[in-house]
């Protein structure tokens, strides 16, 4: 995992295309736990309508860290890393310096999921864990199904489906 105080977060391009220094939000996650304005800096940043970059690459395991010592699971981290995942075949190529960091990142998103204490899963969590699920096991088009069918899109497919 590439450290936070890594001079090369500042050569890396977010979502926009230009340079963004993802350390910097990432350290005050870390430090002063999850806050609104951060989440909302880290959405924007790191994904702008479907596209990402190389500090989208190197957050994602620290995104995964993060939840890893949270003692209540966040939405936000599992909708970011999914996010960041499902714009991978359109994005930049990952860098090999971040792909072995990155790539067990998303292989462990499952594990962190499921072994963590926190049981008390919202609608929000529990569309990302599913849709992060399916892609920690390579199912990319359950990954979308998932990412997109809301809680109430499903009641009314099921009410159509079974009524």
């Amino acid at each position: 995992m590439l450290d936070l105080n890594d001079p090369r977060w500042k050569k890396y391009k977010g979502g926009y295309g230009v340079i963004y220094d993802a350390s910097v939000p990432l350290r005050r996650l870390f430090e002063e736990g999850a806050s609104q304005p951060i989440w909302d800096e880290l959405w924007q940043e790191l994904h702008h309508q479907g596209d990402i970059g190389a500090a989208s690459y190197a957050a994602v395991p620290h995104l995964l860290e993060f939840a890893r010592r949270s003692k209540k699971l966040d939405w936000n981290v599992f909708g970011l890393v999914a996010t960041i995942e499902m714009s991978r075949d359109e994005g930049p190529k990952l860098p090999k310096e971040l792909a072995a960091d990155y790539l067990a990142a998303i292989g462990a998103t499952a594990e962190v999921l499921v072994t963590h204490p926190d049981r008390k899963w919202g609608a929000e969590l529990m569309q990302v864990a599913a849709t992060c699920l399916a892609l920690t096991r390579g199912q990319r088009k359950f990954a979308e199904i998932y990412s997109e069918f809301s809680l109430q899109s499903g009641k009314r497919w099921l009410k159509a489906e079974f009524d």
